[in-house]
């Protein structure tokens, strides 16, 4: 089964939404550039260049993606801190050829 492209960059865009509200408005930027190409070009070699990618924005260690979370007004933002986690998974899955 291939990637669903459509679901693939909603997710993408949403979760750059999200890196914009943690003020990480270039990492955002970078998502919406890469939903903006594969919705132009879904082709094998765009995906698992997009792959790639994705996996390498993650970060490690100490201020990797998956270490942040979603604040808002000074706290954390229970609700959209986890659709945030939801989608880092989605994107990690992605990312590892799932």
């Amino acid at each position: 089964m291939g990637t669903d492209i459509d679901t693939l960059t909603l997710d993408m865009l949403r979760f750059a939404s999200l890196l914009r509200i943690m003020e990480l408005a270039k990492l955002a930027q970078n998502y919406e550039d890469l939903a903006v190409k594969l919705r132009a070009d879904s082709s094998t070699k765009a995906v698992d260049e997009a792959r790639e990618w994705v996996f390498g924005s993650f970060g490690q260690g100490s201020g990797s993606l998956s270490d942040r979370y979603v604040y808002k007004n000074g706290s954390v933002d229970d609700v959209l801190n986890a659709e945030y986690e939801e989608l880092l998974q989605k994107l990690t899955d992605f990312a590892n050829g799932s």
